[in-house]
């Protein structure tokens, strides 16, 4: 089976494709630099809007408090029972724990959350509105978000996920060409995919280096290609600068391997613009290397 000509990305030690945010980096291109979101007030609480399921929802600022949510804005949703740690130990509390799928708030979008919910209604009393949420220095810190009190706004730097998206999407664009290296067993080409000092740790040992990094996957996976089949679901990506941070899990198959596990990768543009990878890092999760698992499939 020949690899899809997909995005680089990494499995058990290979480079592999897929395209799991290209798609998305046209959107991250057109939105804003930055955006301020108007700061309400319920009494004299600063309150801003949030999106999540589609509705639209009031949660208080607050830099000295962590996320938490309204138990009753949020009851008709999946929770389960918390538990909450202090100094007097860990005890049963009415606190639940509930999953959103999305909070955006401004052009900025954190995904799969799970946060703590209480009864907050006291706070909506007192102040005179509904209060749906504590919008906590935790989220707050994530999106970059700068309270100012004088001109009631909440200023929003750069959206860091879609920044990674897109910058993801440039990656893809640059380094196809690498997986259909590795699917041909060109060993030459996809030496080039790599920093000259890049550290491969896989389950086998620590490699340093091109010529040990592409010397361990010619022994250990290319010997198979183009016989080989990849499976992978990308969790999560981070920008810095011009480095790209993603992880992921993985499941390969190939004539007499068959391998499950997780990973992290990290790539570079360097000054002309070329992407090169820095470092992988894979750990097996269900190893089974014997031979014929992959044909009982």
């Amino acid at each position: 089976m020949r690899l899809p000509n997909i995005a680089m990305l990494v499995v058990g030690g290979l480079l592999v494709c897929g395209g799991a945010w290209g798609q998305d980096s046209a959107a991250a291109k057109n939105s804003d630099n930055s955006d301020e979101i108007p700061i309400e007030k319920c009494d004299v609480l600063p309150v801003v809007r949030v999106k999540i399921g589609g509705g639209e929802m009031r949660f208080l600022l607050d830099t000295g408090a962590t996320t938490i949510l309204n138990l009753r804005s949020f009851a008709s949703g999946g929770t389960k029972e918390i538990e909450v740690s202090s100094w007097s130990g860990t005890a049963a509390t009415s606190a639940r724990e509930v999953r959103l799928p999305e909070l955006a708030l401004g052009s900025h979008r954190l995904k799969d959350l799970r946060l703590p919910a209480i009864d907050l209604s006291p706070i909506g009393k007192a102040c005179g509105g509904r209060v749906d949420g504590i919008l906590g220095v935790d989220l707050l810190d994530k999106m970059g978000v700068t309270i100012d009190l004088k001109r009631q706004v909440a200023s929003m730097g750069p959206p860091i996920e879609q920044d990674a998206r897109a910058m993801y999407g440039q990656m893809e664009a640059h380094m196809h060409h690498c997986a259909e290296a590795f699917g041909q067993g060109a060993a030459k080409e996809l030496e080039e995919c790599f920093d000259p000092e890049i550290v491969l740790y896989t389950p086998d040992g620590e490699y340093h280096g091109r010529k040990q990094a592409v010397e361990y996957l010619q022994a250990r996976y290319m010997k198979y290609a183009p016989n080989l089949c990849y499976r992978m679901d990308l969790r999560d990506a981070k920008s810095f600068g011009d480095a790209l941070w993603y992880s992921y899990e993985y499941e390969i198959t190939a004539p007499q391997e068959h391998v499950v596990g997780h990973g992290m990768s990290m790539c570079r543009k360097d000054s002309s613009g070329k992407w090169v990878i820095l470092n992988l890092h894979n750990s097996l999760k269900a190893p089974d290397a014997e031979a014929g698992v992959a044909k009982n499939r």
